[in-house]
């Protein structure tokens, strides 16, 4: 059928041309009806030949194609990866581990939700997303966590501010300015409270926001200052504001969540792989430092 001949079919299929053309005889008679008339050298598809071929090659692209998704799959080059991460995250290192995950796997279909760290977990738990990046304090049932390199948190000030010309701010220099916090269900934020109160340092406490990327907003602006998560800091870094080492240390700690009694797929792997790298070359050089 493909090239109107028998003696070029034998050649592609290395074998002899009168067994070629036993073999069209022999399914001929198995079919009862012809496949070809002969016209001279030449071999011409019949109607019932062409409609058999249409049937038989949508066959053969159907396996071909089977072959092709199973070997994407062992190389984790198709698929599909649906991934939760907390708002600082969605917004910052994400994106770019991401843009490295795709890199040779474009047939890989990739889902974000941006989402708080309790509805992370539920969700992972219950296999509504491969894996969750979030900050988890404690143990929480249905989900395996892992956790990445600690990376250091970093303080943020308006450029403007006197302390913005400091190498590094220490926790006293912050006294009585306007600090923009995050919202109370948040982890870090709690440990950033204790941090303050255990020091005794004053602060005025007019804003609150839910997001890091809103905290960046708010002091580029001129409203105040804070302490983030270094990829944040360094996502929308400008001018408007300066990042510094923040003492006393803060880390800002992330769980890779997956859901428990269950076979992580590779991209799964590979995804929470390329996270890691990320917090750890944060861990090696950190922002502002």
């Amino acid at each position: 059928m493909m090239t109107g001949s028998m003696t070029i079919a034998a050649e592609l299929l290395q074998i002899t041309q009168p067994a070629v053309s036993r073999l069209v005889k022999d399914l001929e008679k198995e079919l009862k009806f012809r496949l070809f008339r002969r016209d001279r050298n030449r071999l011409i598809p019949t109607q019932e030949g062409t409609t058999l071929f249409a049937e038989v090659d949508r066959y053969y692209f159907g396996i071909d194609r089977i072959a092709k998704i199973a070997t994407e799959l062992q190389t984790t080059r198709a698929g599909s990866l649906r991934i939760a991460a907390m708002g600082g995250l969605s917004l910052s290192c994400i994106p770019e581990a991401i843009s490295r995950f795709r890199e040779g796997r474009s047939a890989v279909n990739v889902t974000v939700e941006s989402l708080n760290s309790v509805s992370i977990l539920e969700l992972v738990a219950g296999r509504h997303f491969d894996v969750g990046f979030a900050q988890v304090g404690g143990e929480f049932p249905g989900v395996d966590l892992k956790p990445l390199p600690p990376v250091e948190a970093v303080c943020v000030a308006p450029a403007e501010y006197d302390i913005a010309t400091k190498p590094s701010i220490e926790i006293e220099d912050l006294k009585d300015l306007p600090f923009i916090s995050l919202g109370k269900n948040s982890p870090f934020r709690l440990r950033v409270d204790q941090a303050f109160e255990v020091a005794g340092v004053s602060r005025q406490l007019l804003l609150e926001t839910s997001l890091s990327a809103s905290v960046i907003g708010l002091v580029a602006s001129g409203l105040g200052v804070s302490i983030v998560d270094p990829f944040t800091a360094a996502t929308f870094a400008n001018g408007r504001f300066a990042i510094r080492p923040f003492s006393p240390r803060l880390t800002f700690d992330v769980s890779v969540i997956t859901p428990s009694h269950f076979q992580n797929s590779k991209l799964c792997d590979e995804f929470s792989n390329i996270m890691r790298g990320l917090f750890r070359a944060m861990e090696a050089s950190p922002v502002g430092a």
